[in-house]
């Protein structure tokens, strides 16, 4: 089950970094589309880490694996291409946009919630207890990133509610591999397999909504 649901994930998120290297990575495309795009490859790598670990014998919930650094570089990815590309155009630090600040803080309040219920309150190993920790630590910003461009209004560059899906399917996919990673550490197929349908559907998705986003608000 865990083999399969890696592949599906693993063809998902390829195909979306080869159309999102065929349509962004060329002279003036959007440094954010780049972005996402390098995070549906870390996710890649990262999933074909673990088929590769299956394949030969291994398994995924014995101890630490490579191919969560997977999730871990599509969370950096994330919250590089929102904070680092996007978030000083549209957020000029007045008063004004302040509720809309403190408002996206409920996403990295409800991901550490999460991690509490999932992690710490179970019988969780130390180990997946530190995994779950040093995912959550990179899911608090990206979230905080995700819900916050989600709610922002449209003030000068309209550039917000085009990439709205993106960020709602961004926010949904920090929640999943969290869930995922609890369902690894329990050793839950029937969970992993669900969760790695959600992400997979999200990574094949994402590149043609920023894709339309993109047309969208140059048009």
């Amino acid at each position: 089950m865990y083999l399969i649901a890696n592949i599906i994930v693993c063809v998902c998120a390829l195909t979306g970094f080869i159309y999102g290297v065929i349509k962004f990575f060329r002279p003036r495309q959007a440094l954010y589309a780049q972005m996402i795009t390098l995070s549906l490859g870390c996710i890649t790598f990262g999933r074909l880490f673990n088929i590769v670990r299956l394949m030969t014998g291994g398994d995924l919930t014995s101890g630490f694996q490579l191919g969560f650094l997977g999730m871990v570089g599509s969370l950096m990815f994330f919250f590089s291409a929102n904070y680092g590309t996007v978030d000083s155009l549209l957020d000029d630090r007045t008063k004004a946009f302040r509720k809309y600040r403190l408002i996206a803080f409920a996403a990295p309040a409800a991901v550490m919630i999460v991690y509490v219920l999932l992690f710490l309150l179970g019988d969780s190993s130390l180990l997946w207890i530190i995994l779950g920790a040093v995912l959550s630590l990179f899911a608090l910003p990206a979230s905080y990133f995700n819900l916050k461009h989600l709610i922002f209004p449209d003030v000068d560059f309209g550039v917000v509610k085009c990439l709205r899906p993106y960020n709602l399917l961004a926010l949904i996919y920090t929640v999943v591999i969290i869930i995922e990673c609890f369902a690894m550490s329990r050793d839950n197929e029937i969970l992993t397999l669900v969760c790695c349908c959600i992400t997979a559907l999200i990574a094949v998705t994402v590149i043609p909504l920023i894709v339309r986003g993109i047309k969208k608000w140059r048009t």
